[in-house]
Parts: structure tokens; sequence; C-alpha cells
């Protein structure tokens, strides 16, 4: 089967994607690993948090994605226009520290809500799986795992900055244990049992679903557009971007780390 596309299909507009991976400002213990609080509304952290907002005008997005549902959108819009107004002061996630604040900064009309969350993620049914497979391989990396994540990231909260901390969840190596990890998990259960695989491919289902109401969004006006979701998330949006031509991702490190676009 020929999948070569005649030259005219493939000159499309080039739209740059900044994709920034956050943790979650507010700390609601959703993730597997269990991390300290950032206390993102102390004195400090609000100085951090409007340093990097100053980075990120600079890259100017037409439209800014967050970890939000579709089905939430009238609530966002909402919530929005009345922050916009000053008649609502932020909360403490990353949503409205750093998507609402950025686009009151830009002008913009709302934020997009683009998650998808009707999929499930049976951890604790795969762990239980693969002890009884004796496949301690399997849960002996997923342990020290989530250990490693847990103190490196703890320790980095205290020592550094907002900005230096995004940059942390957005570098190579992380952004690499992010998608090596789940791939690590395939194999887990009897070989007549399918946990690894499924539970792997639910979570690029719900990043690939992610992906598809983004570009759903898109209008062919857009030269520039961020994404803010979990850094786990961006991982895998990064490597099913990285194949539309239609698309340039921008890195994040380029963004904070030079004041030049």
């Amino acid at each position: 089967m020929c999948l070569c596309l005649p030259t005219k299909a493939q000159q499309k507009k080039i739209v740059k994607v900044l994709l920034l991976g956050t943790f979650h400002f507010d700390n609601p213990g959703l993730d597997v690993a269990k991390f300290k609080d950032a206390n993102i509304l102390s004195e400090k952290r609000q100085q951090e948090v409007q340093e990097v907002i100053k980075e990120f005008k600079k890259f100017s997005p037409d439209k800014i994605f967050i970890e939000a549902t579709p089905s939430n959108q009238l609530q966002i819009d909402s919530s929005f226009a009345a922050y916009k107004a000053g008649k609502k002061e932020l909360g403490a996630t990353e949503v409205q520290q750093l998507g609402f604040r950025l686009a009151k900064e830009l002008n913009l009309e709302t934020v997009y809500g683009v998650d998808y969350r009707e999929t499930e993620f049976p951890f604790d049914s795969l762990m239980k799986l693969a002890n009884e497979a004796k496949q301690t391989d399997i849960t002996s990396f997923v342990q020290k795992t989530i250990d490693y994540v847990q103190q490196s990231f703890n320790e980095a909260l205290q020592k550094k900055t907002i900005k230096e901390v995004l940059l942390r969840e957005n570098s190579e190596m992380l952004m690499r244990l992010q998608q090596e990890f789940y791939f690590k998990l395939i194999p887990a259960g009897k070989l007549d049992n399918h946990i690894g695989s499924y539970l792997v491919s639910e979570w690029w289902r719900r990043n690939m679903v992610i992906y598809e109401n983004i570009m759903k969004r898109l209008n062919g006006k857009e030269e520039k557009i961020m994404v803010i979701f979990g850094s786990g998330h961006t991982a895998i949006l990064h490597e099913i971007m990285k194949f539309n031509p239609s698309i340039k991702l921008v890195s994040v490190a380029d963004i904070l780390k030079t004041t030049k676009q």
C-alpha cells in the first residue's frame, strides 16, 4: 500500500506548538507517585509564577489548551471571564496560575479544555497480577521508579524555583522516563492475561483523544498554540505530534532559557 501524497497535499501551514509539561500545582494526590505541596499561593511562588508568565508571553500563543474536559467549557469560559474582569481570584491549579494568567496577559478570548477521561487505568490490578505471576522485575521496576520520581521531585521542589522545576519536568531525560515507564508494564500478568497492554493502550488512547480534541479546535488561522498538561501527558503528546508535518514542536527550554524567538 503506497502512502505517498501529492506535493500540494503536503504543503500546509505550519503551527508552532509549545507543550508545557507541568506538575499539579494544587497537589490533588491523583497520581501514582505522591508529591509535596508547592505552596503555590505563597508570595515567593507567586513571584516565580509571574517570572515564567513573562517568558511564555514572549511566545505569544494564539490559543491555550488546558487539562480540563470539553464538557466543562462553559464553566471554564465563565470562570476565565470573571478573572479577566477582576471579579475572581486565581485558584492554586496550574490551569489557572499558568493558563488563565497567560491568557489574560495576551487578551485571549478563553482557554480550551481538551482532556479526555473516559478511559481506565487499572494500575492496582496490574500490580496484583504481576505479583501473582512472580514478575519481580516489573514490580521492582515500578516501585523503584515511583520512589525515584517522588524523591527527586520533592527535593527539586524544595530547592528550585518554579521555572527550574518546569525546565526539569520538560527535560529530555524525564520525558524519556515518562514514555519508557509504561512500555515496561506491557508484559505484566500471565500468558493468557493482557492487563499490561490494556493499561498502556488506555493511557495512549486518552492522550490520542487529547490530541484529537486539540486538532479539532484549530481553525487554520493559528500560528502558535500552547498546551498546558501534566508532564506524563505531554511526553506522549510529543511522540504523537512529531509525526504531524503541519506541527513544529517548540522546546520549553528554548522559551524559558532565552529571550529571543
